[in-house]
């Protein structure tokens, strides 16, 4: 083998070997990165109390959409388990202002009496 054939094929391998070490790739297909499919998937991990695998979903959610009403029920809830009293009320609270409509509002409503559950079930 030729000089140039060898310094081609160190060439190649080290450009393979860079690129092996990089960041890992994520594919997401367009219709699953959603904040409602993250909402979605976040309610059925909180149903299932994965509490951390249900936070990432709805932040995930909050991330692709800052005032995304649900996405903050959700982490109030999952907050609402975690026992985070005051973190929960004030996550409620930003949800509660953000509401844009009817259905938002009793969203949010609904989860404070579903937060309250949490600890008034707690003994004292």
């Amino acid at each position: 083998m030729g000089s140039v054939q060898v310094r081609l094929i160190i060439g190649v391998l080290a450009m393979l070997l860079l690129l092996a070490c990089g960041p890992d790739t994520i594919l997401v297909r367009p219709g699953l990165d959603t904040p409602d499919h993250h909402v979605n998937n976040g309610n059925r991990l909180l149903k299932r109390l994965k509490l951390e695998a249900a936070n990432q979903e709805f932040l995930r959610a909050a991330e692709l959409d800052p005032n995304y009403t649900p996405a903050f029920v959700g982490l109030a809830l999952v907050q609402g388990h975690r026992g985070n009293y005051s973190g929960g009320l004030e996550t409620l609270a930003k949800a509660k202002r953000m509401a844009r409509n009817e259905e938002e509002t009793t969203m949010v409503d609904d989860a404070y009496k579903q937060f309250f559950s949490y600890f008034n079930d707690q003994p004292h």
